[in-house]
């Protein structure tokens, strides 16, 4: 590799100057994001990426090189760090720096440059500006353009977004799973929001790695493009799991009818997820999200699909495929709501009216079927007939026998009763029978010790008989 002269190192200066403005000045929201450089962030980079090299150019030919890659380990004026090798290729010529960024504190502590060794406030500030670009690429140039601000900007009608799905490919060492998506700004928007943008990024352990960037002016014809050719990460890339679930309320219904579809996104992987969800009808889309999950989070969705006419109808939802049928003349289809429970609150003997409301939204009669479930055990059960579009009210008598909170559900409708002592009922007092048991034992043992004592002792032998009378 060639060692900067004076000349390579004012060429060297001016490209990397010229490869932020590139980066910065085709948006101004760029900007501010720049200028929240931290050395941690030099830390965070170093510590996950072995190598990494990107290729830039515009539509003025400017073209060239940049990357970096870890050699090693030093001690520098007593202080661990890395040495780092910075290099830039421009017209066929290779320049390279060798940094040495502390390990703690993410600055520069010594720069090479010709074969003078540069400290102090100098490595600092060379060091910084070369590995700025690197900070700007891997984290600040993301938050500017990321997904959920940028589907924001498609909120507010400055443009629209087109996700273009994933792709997983090769750069050098690593193999990367990338999401890509394009904005396209409309004419009538602000001029900040007038430009073509196409993105690509990898989800990594260190947050998000941007690995094609292509912005254009449609109004100057002015594009820049920066993509990744070889990195080579610590640690392989984490990879997301987005699990979709969805729920219909209803798959029957009459015209002019909607149903309800209730939708849970999870992401179970270990790294940020994107995915793409569309609704369609019969192949037509009705609705589409564009869904951004980190790792373990969650998110849910509803949304009505009404339908008007009669017939069959395939709805689409992700991967899931369900058959709606739309017809005046359904059979008939019982829906029990308002579950009343009245009083709430009562006394032991006292009684609660339990009560829901039964309505056939069907085409034709047909019997319903209202259960009563008491602390999860069926209590009763009613029956009846209703005509299409009839209803009624169902009631159940409920007297509890003992005091506590009775869980209550009918048809899967759920609530509570509370129930109390009666006021001024005296609770019967608790037999103390161990008491009474060694009472009664203690009493026992008594009287068997009178009995053994007050009992005369028998004799071993007969006593001896009496003496013969005297003789006269």
């Amino acid at each position: 590799m060639k060692p900067l002269g004076s000349s390579e190192k004012r060429k060297s200066a001016f490209c990397l100057a010229l490869l932020m403005m590139l980066l910065l000045v085709q948006n101004p929201l760029m900007v501010s994001y720049a200028q929240e450089s931290t050395y941690e962030d030099v830390k965070i980079i170093l510590n996950n990426v072995k190598s990494v090299r990107y290729r830039y150019s515009d539509e003025e030919g400017v073209a060239g090189e940049v990357g970096f890659r870890v050699l090693g380990e030093e001690t520098v004026s007593g202080e661990a760090a890395w040495k780092v090798e910075w290099e830039y290729k421009s017209n066929g010529e290779t320049n390279a720096v060798p940094l040495w960024i502390s390990k703690s504190t993410g600055k520069c502590l010594q720069v090479e440059i010709n074969g003078e060794i540069y400290t102090g406030q100098y490595a600092e500030i060379i060091g910084d500006s070369m590995m700025r670009y690197w900070v700007i690429w891997v984290g600040i140039l993301w938050k500017a353009w990321n997904l959920t601000t940028v589907y924001g900007y498609w909120e507010l009608g400055y443009g629209r977004i087109i996700y273009l799905g994933p792709e997983t490919r090769t750069f050098g060492p690593s193999q990367l799973l990338v999401y890509k998506w394009r904005w396209e700004g409309f004419a009538n928007a602000p001029v900040v929001y007038r430009t073509i943008v196409e993105m690509w990024f990898a989800p990594v352990s260190f947050g998000t790695l941007l690995v094609y960037v292509y912005s254009e002016s449609p109004e100057t014809r002015e594009w820049v493009k920066t993509e990744l050719l070889s990195i080579e990460l610590v640690s392989p890339q984490p990879t997301p799991n987005v699990v979709i679930n969805a729920n219909l309320d209803k798959t029957r219904l009459k015209p002019n009818e909607e149903i309800t579809i209730t939708i849970t996104a999870s992401n179970t992987g270990n790294a940020m997820g994107v995915h793409n969800l569309t609704i369609t009808v019969d192949g037509e889309v009705k609705k589409s999200w564009l869904i951004v999950l980190n790792p373990g989070e969650s998110k849910s969705l509803i949304y009505k699909l009404p339908f008007t006419a009669e017939g069959s109808y395939v709805v689409r939802i992700g991967d899931q495929t369900v058959t709606i049928t739309v017809s005046a003349t359904l059979p008939a289809r019982f829906e029990v709501s308002g579950l009343n429970i009245s009083p709430i609150s009562i006394k032991v003997g006292q009684s609660s009216t339990i009560s829901v409301t039964v309505k056939n939204t069907g085409g034709e009669s047909g019997t319903y079927e209202v259960t009563l479930k008491i602390n999860n055990q069926v209590v009763d059960t009613k029956t009846g007939t209703l005509g299409p579009d009839q209803s009624t009210t169902v009631s159940f008598t409920f007297t509890p026998t003992g005091e506590g909170t009775y869980s209550i559900n009918v048809n899967g409708l759920t609530g509570s009763l509370t129930v109390s002592k009666e006021e001024g009922a005296v609770a019967a007092p608790e037999i103390p029978w161990l008491m009474i048991i060694g009472a009664v034992v203690v009493v026992v043992v008594v009287v068997l010790v009178l009995l053994l004592l007050r009992r005369k002792p028998k004799a071993e032998f007969p006593p001896p008989p009496p003496p013969p009378p005297p003789s006269r």
